[in-house]
């Protein structure tokens, strides 16, 4: 034993010996609450070890993994976990498993290096990662225990016939939040330059479709609004089409080209951004820079189902590509509503994998 050992310098934090031990990077821990509840309530001793400079604020206990292989092994031989969950990592961290000496679980696992690691499973949020005899789950960080129901109105798309014959494209901003709208606006007046267009707008909360319909009569674009259409087709010369009511915000997403999901745009949203319901749908979904921490706009980010832009410029350029491939923007839409589906049930099927 060492002086530093002899005078206590080395000593874990408490609850670390013994446990079920899960291993991951900060930012994957941002959205795991859900799995290390369920591993908690299971096996009534989890701990965490981080590989990364990331920090943990939460109530289990934790300690950061040196860089130094050598170690990291003196740190798990000391811990003696009960199992090992190696979770979301790449594959240059799978002599972790070895050093542990315990079964080890490699969850979300990132490349084929992870299925030779020694493993019990190995699970992919997906197929298609290239990594031999993973089990396809799905991702249990993304919290989709059900998916919502759909909405469908025929009736409602067949207001835009006079766009489609026209040849004009349709963009939805759905469920915008404070300060996202003026966002929207300038994204699509730069897409109305490339190509004429429809911009159908809706504001989540319903105390706000006014003021901002207001505000934005400065924009002077020709504007219906839904509640006060009169006729049954909105009219070609129509710019905005102007949403106020929950059922047709919901309805529409079956009725246009793409959504740049509201909640998204600009960090003072407050809303849940709803991803869900376009893919559902079968629609191409962009995202902008904000909510990136919401579970299930992590996992699409990171399975690469939705398109991600950090500013308009990129928001812009990703519309713009939905709108002049159509082909592209079919098969984003159904490899992300694939995604989706496989997702239901994925914590469950996880963690009944682990023993």
């Amino acid at each position: 034993m060492g002086l530093l050992d002899l005078l206590g310098f080395n000593k874990l934090p408490a609850g670390l010996a013994g446990s079920t031990l899960v291993v991951t990077e900060a930012a994957v821990l941002e959205r795991a609450g859900g799995l290390l509840d369920t591993l908690q309530a299971r096996f009534g001793n989890v701990a965490l070890a981080l590989v990364d400079a990331g920090s943990y604020a939460g109530g289990l206990p934790y300690l950061a993994l040196p860089a130094e292989a050598d170690k990291t092994q003196v740190k798990l031989e000391k811990i003696r976990p009960q199992r090992l969950i190696i979770l979301g990592l790449d594959g240059s961290h799978a002599g972790l498993v070895q050093a542990a000496g315990c079964p080890a679980w490699w969850i979300n696992a990132r490349d084929a290096q992870a299925a030779q690691a020694g493993c019990r499973a190995v699970t992919v949020a997906q197929d298609g990662l290239g990594v031999p005899n993973a089990l396809v789950t799905g991702d249990p960080l993304a919290g989709v225990e059900q998916l919502p129901q759909i909405v469908t109105d025929t009736a409602l798309c067949e207001r835009l016939k006079e766009q489609r014959e026209g040849g004009r494209w349709v963009g939805y901003f759905a469920g915008t939040g404070e300060d996202e709208e003026d966002l929207a606006y300038a994204i699509f007046s730069r897409l109305m330059r490339h190509k004429m267009g429809l911009m159908i707008l809706a504001p989540r909360a319903p105390e706000r479709c006014e003021p901002v319909y207001r505000e934005s009569i400065k924009y002077r674009l020709q504007t219906i609004r839904h509640a006060r259409l009169s006729t049954s087709f909105i009219p070609i010369k129509t710019r905005v089409y102007y949403v106020e009511d929950a059922h047709p915000l919901e309805a529409l997403y079956g009725c246009v080209d793409f959504v740049v999901a509201g909640a998204t745009l600009h960090r003072h949203a407050r809303n849940a951004p709803d991803i869900a319901s376009p893919m559902l749908h079968g629609k191409p979904v962009i995202v902008g820079p904000a909510r990136r921490d919401q579970p299930l706009l992590a996992a699409a980010l990171e399975a690469g189902v939705v398109l991600a832009g950090d500013d308009n410029e990129q928001i812009f350029a990703h519309a713009r590509r939905l709108i002049d491939d159509p082909a592209y923007s079919q098969q984003l839409a159904a490899q992300a509503k694939a995604w989706l589906q496989l997702q239901i049930g994925a914590l469950e099927r996880v963690v009944a994998l682990i023993e």
